[in-house]
């Protein structure tokens, strides 16, 4: 029997990519600042003692805090120098600085989704960074509790030039806007905000520079974006102001079966024994690959795949480290593994692979009461006109329905399976049960 063939552009994928060397020592003191600010706590904290305890709540907020603070200065003070940031140090301090958003946001993708706007981030050396630096570390000596996060040094917080959340955990997103002219327009766009009166825009269109009505618009598109982001965040419902569309954040959490652990002691098992392992968790497929196998061990992952289907057809695959380049994917900084297994990760020394299999899934779905069926293609061209991705399996959309309830398989699920630790049969299954409470965004 001859080998299957792996497609090259799948191989190519997958294979080993690594951070700068050098960098990994200022890598760990950023990780340490930004993770690890409230360690001195840690060994009295439970989740228990967290929600009764405000004191010591607010004491866990505000080390927390600190230590993300400390860690946007250090990134800050390399920015500074002036010198333009290669694609590592670039691709590094997004990471940290989304982990800290992530933290900032209590790791809620229905929130993250709210503001991210599908934009590129703008060139560091070229933002108005230093005039929001200045603003960010004026609110901190004003409220020295709070964590006003640069959104600029993300990948995924579009709104507000800072996003700040204080020691007890009320968030707010902030505009930084200087000069003169600055002034001029922030003041048409609030009388008009405070007046509602369509004369006085006209007025300003006919009367101002084409310039001038273009950032009042923006101003006002902007603002409307924080109002949408406070009102989601406060009642759990809103109009989203770019798309129209109704959100609804459901009040109850939903808890998610997650192969979080299983990823945690695949990685243990690699780093001790310097070599490799796999594991099943249901439709998931994990592969780490540690020590000399760490540039080659994709390989192995890929041809294990090719034991139970067609590599190209029948899975969703990642690098874990692909996290670092894909927005709205919490870093390896912000997951549950080892410090040690991080750093391992980012410069080289490990590999992790990921996949979802979709066979697997409609057998895993089947087996849970589910019933799976194949989209029409009148269906899945109505899915792909209302802007949704839908996945396709061999040229096919698939439908999941349970208790009279129907939803396609689209790539968000497969997202969270990937990037987020969700089992794909748990997240269905929540959105089947509970579509009437989920978001419609």
């Amino acid at each position: 029997m001859s080998e299957p063939k792996i497609p090259e552009k799948i191989e190519k994928r997958l294979r080993l990519k690594t951070l700068r060397k050098d960098l990994e020592p200022f890598a760990c003191e950023l990780l340490e600042l930004a993770c690890a600010g409230s360690r001195e706590l840690w060994d009295e904290l439970n989740s228990e003692r967290l929600k009764a305890d405000a004191d010591f709540r607010r004491k866990f907020h505000e080390l927390a805090h600190e230590g993300m603070f400390a860690a946007q200065e250090r990134m800050a003070a390399r920015i500074a120098t002036g010198e333009p940031l290669d694609v590592s140090e670039e691709l590094l301090f997004r990471a940290v600085a989304d982990t800290v958003a992530w933290g900032m946001l209590g790791g809620q993708l229905c929130y993250a989704r709210r503001i991210y706007k599908s934009q590129r981030q703008p060139d560091l050396s070229q933002s108005n960074f230093e005039s929001v630096l200045r603003v960010a570390r004026e609110l901190r000596e004003q409220d020295p509790g709070c964590m006003p996060l640069i959104t600029d040094l993300t990948s995924f917080v579009q709104v507000g030039d800072i996003m700040s959340v204080s020691a007890d955990r009320r968030t707010s997103f902030i505009e930084v806007k200087e000069g003169k002219h600055n002034k001029h327009v922030l003041d048409l766009a609030m009388f008009y905000e405070a007046s509602g009166c369509e004369h006085f825009r006209e007025i300003v269109e006919k009367t101002e520079s084409p310039k001038t009505v273009k950032q009042m618009r923006r101003m006002l598109r902007q603002k409307a974006r924080m109002t949408h982001l406070r009102d989601v965040m406060a009642t759990g419902r809103a109009k989203d102001p770019d798309t129209g569309e109704e959100v609804r954040i459901p009040e109850p959490f939903f808890e998610m079966a997650i192969w979080d652990e299983a990823l945690v002691n695949l990685t243990e098992k690699a780093k001790e024994t310097q070599s490799w392992a796999y594991d099943v968790q249901g439709p998931i497929f994990l592969g780490a690959y540690a020590g000399d196998l760490a540039s080659r061990g994709h390989m192995m992952f890929l041809m294990a795949l090719s034991l139970e289907g067609d590599v190209e057809q029948d899975y969703q695959i990642i690098r874990l480290t692909d996290c670092m380049h894909v927005p709205l994917a919490p870093p390896v900084f912000s997951g549950a593994l080892a410090d040690e297994v991080k750093m391992d990760l980012v410069f080289g020394r490990m590999n992790v692979c990921v996949a979802v299999s979709i066979p697997r899934l409609i057998e895993v779905c089947e087996m849970a009461g589910m019933d799976v069926r194949y989209a029409t293609r009148k269906e899945l061209g109505r899915a792909k006109a209302a802007g949704v991705e839908p996945i396709v399996h061999r040229g096919k959309g698939l439908m999941f329905s349970l208790a009279g309830k129907e939803t396609m398989l689209l790539a968000g699920v497969i997202f969270r399976a990937l990037f987020h630790g969700q089992q794909p049969e748990s997240v269905l299954r929540q959105y089947l049960e509970n579509s009437d409470l989920l978001s419609s965004g």
